[in-house]
């Protein structure tokens, strides 16, 4: 270690210069870097199916199904359910099983 001083005090250049190419060196790999460090991201979805047994579709629709899309109207990017559906979907629909 002592070696390693005694070389540094004595070649000032050689330090500046070793100093300088470390600096020249990181910002050049700072620029190589990617820009999309992450991953693209895909909002999540949400579908809620309603089943109750027994009960007629309109049925559902009418006691069920208005209150939650009610309740989930004030969500933001909330996509509309057709009518007399027990589906309310939100977000990015996601494909369904044959």
């Amino acid at each position: 270690m002592n070696g390693l001083i005694r070389a540094s005090l004595n070649n000032p250049y050689a330090v500046t210069v070793f100093c300088l190419t470390l600096v020249l060196v990181g910002t050049l790999s700072l620029f190589m870097i990617p820009v999309d460090i992450l991953p693209v991201f895909k909002s999540p979805a949400v579908q809620v199916l309603t089943f109750y047994g027994g009960m007629p579709a309109e049925g559902i629709e009418k006691d069920i199904t208005s209150r939650m899309e009610r309740w989930t109207n004030q969500a933001n990017g909330r996509s509309s359910a057709p009518a007399s559906s027990g589906t309310i979907s939100r977000g990015t629909p996601t494909p369904r099983a044959p």
